[in-house]
């Protein structure tokens, strides 16, 4: 999974074997930023909601998948955004598609994906967006030293959904559930990510 640049890779040890021990066991070790995760406003801003503080209605709740593929990566301003906020519903996980996918495991997924400026989340956050997601490592650029971009989802109380994956899979407006580990005052957690699509 890529990790972001400076952070320590996730590492899975075998303590135990069925064959061996008569059961299977695994030591796991990992930040909770890595791999497909989402950020409580916790993680940048102080006294922010953790991830046990926010209702379980936004988590399980609409997304709406906007396909960026065809664009230069990189900030997605408000003009680009506009055609499309007429589609957004309160409490909407917006996602973007970026294709950034095809780049997995190669530098080019650290520049390879498309996020809002700051004039487009507050577009999207004066809506009632519940949280943002990407194809891509970061709702700020992979160099920025200040995290403006996360500071304006995560002080509106927003959350970032991030190194998600799969998005082309998903139709304009589906139900999803994102589930993220229960664990007790989290800024973060790696989710898994589902959608409920009738057949």
């Amino acid at each position: 999974m890529p990790v972001f640049p400076g952070l320590s890779a996730p590492s899975f040890r075998p303590i135990a074997r069925v064959e061996d021990d008569g059961f299977a066991m695994t030591d796991l070790h990992l930040l909770n930023h890595v791999g497909t995760h989402i950020d409580a406003p916790a993680h940048q801003i102080a006294g922010g909601d953790t991830l046990d503080d926010i209702p379980l209605d936004r988590f399980v709740t609409d997304a709406l998948t906007i396909d960026v593929s065809s664009r230069v990566p990189g900030p997605l301003p408000l003009a680009e955004l506009e055609p499309h906020l007429g589609k957004v519903r309160e409490r909407d996980i917006v996602f973007l598609y970026s294709d950034n996918a095809r780049n997995y495991e190669s530098e080019a997924y650290w520049t390879g994906w498309s996020y809002p400026d700051a004039e487009a989340a507050h577009a999207l956050i004066e809506l009632g967006v519940s949280a943002i997601g990407f194809d891509g490592p970061s709702a700020d650029p992979v160099d920025s030293t200040t995290y403006d971009l996360h500071r304006v989802w995560l002080s509106a109380g927003r959350m970032i959904v991030e190194n998600a994956t799969n998005l082309d899979q998903l139709p304009e407006r589906a139900q999803i559930v994102i589930a993220p580990l229960k664990l007790e005052g989290a800024n973060g957690a790696p989710v898994r990510i589902y959608a409920l699509l009738a057949e």
